[in-house]
C-alpha cells in the first residue's frame, strides 16, 4: 500500500491572530463583519490544524466597548437544532402571512422538513438567499434583517460544528476542503483587519494590532 501524502502545512498565524482579535473586540466588530464570519474562521482554522483558542476579554483601558467573553461552541446536534428552530419559525411566518405559492416555494416551505446537517444548511441558504434578494417582500412577511442575520450565524455554527465532529471521528479534510478553508481564512483576515482599523480609528494602540494583520507585499 502506498503512503498517504501528508498535506503541506498552511501558515495560520495571521488567521489565528485575526480570530483572537475578533473575539476580543467582538462588541465593536460584530456589526461590521458578515454574519457568521468569525464562527466560520474558527472552523477553517480547525480544518487547517490550528484550533483557535479564545482570547482574553479586552481591558476597559483599550476596549471601545466591553468585550463579550467567548462561549463554548455548540455541538453539531445543538447547532442543527438551533438552525432548524429558526428555519421552521421563518416558514411559520411565511405561511401565516398567506404568501403565494411561488413565494412559499422560494422559501422552501413545500419541501420536507430538513433534519440532517447538509439538508438544514441547504434549507437555510434558500431562505437567506430569497430574503436578501427580496428585502421588501421579506419585511412584508414579517422577516426582519436581524432574523436573516441570526439564521446566517446559525448556519455558520452548523458548518463549524461539522468540522469539529468530522475531526473527532478521525475524518480528515480533503485537499479541496483545505484549499477552500485557506482562501476563506485569508478573506476573513483582510475583512477583520479593515473592520478593526475603522472601529478603532482613534485608538492608535488597538488599531496597530489590526494593522499587524495586513501583510505588505514585497517589492519586485
Amino acid at each position: 500500500m502506498g503512503k498517504t501524502k501528508t498535506p503541506a502545512p498552511v501558515d495560520t498565524t495571521l488567521g489565528t491572530a485575526a480570530y483572537n482579535l475578533a473575539v476580543q473586540y467582538s462588541a465593536a466588530l460584530t456589526a461590521r463583519l458578515p454574519a457568521g464570519m468569525v464562527t466560520t474562521l474558527a472552523a477553517d482554522l480547525t480544518t487547517l490544524g490550528a484550533s483557535p483558542a479564545p482570547a482574553a476579554p479586552a481591558t476597559p483601558a483599550v476596549a471601545a466597548t466591553p468585550a463579550t467573553p467567548a462561549s463554548t461552541p455548540p455541538s453539531l446536534a445543538e447547532a442543527v437544532a438551533s438552525a432548524t428552530g429558526l428555519i421552521t419559525a421563518i416558514h411559520a411566518a411565511v405561511a401565516g402571512a398567506k404568501a403565494k405559492s411561488a413565494v412559499r416555494k422560494a422559501y422552501g416551505i413545500t419541501r420536507k422538513a430538513a433534519t440532517e446537517p447538509r439538508a438544514v444548511l441547504a434549507a437555510g441558504a434558500l431562505i437567506a438567499t430569497r430574503a436578501q434578494a427580496e428585502p421588501t417582500e421579506a419585511l412584508s412577511l414579517g422577516i426582519l434583517p436581524a432574523d436573516v442575520t441570526a439564521l446566517s450565524s446559525a448556519l455558520a455554527a452548523v458548518t463549524a460544528a461539522e468540522v469539529v465532529a468530522k475531526g473527532s471521528t478521525g475524518g480528515a479534510a480533503t485537499a479541496k476542503e483545505r484549499q477552500a478553508a485557506e482562501v476563506r481564512m485569508h478573506e476573513a483576515v483582510a475583512r477583520i483587519a479593515g473592520a478593526g482599523a475603522l472601529a478603532f480609528a482613534t485608538n492608535a494602540a488597538v488599531r496597530a494590532e489590526f494593522a499587524a494583520l495586513v501583510v505588505k507585499k514585497k517589492k519586485a
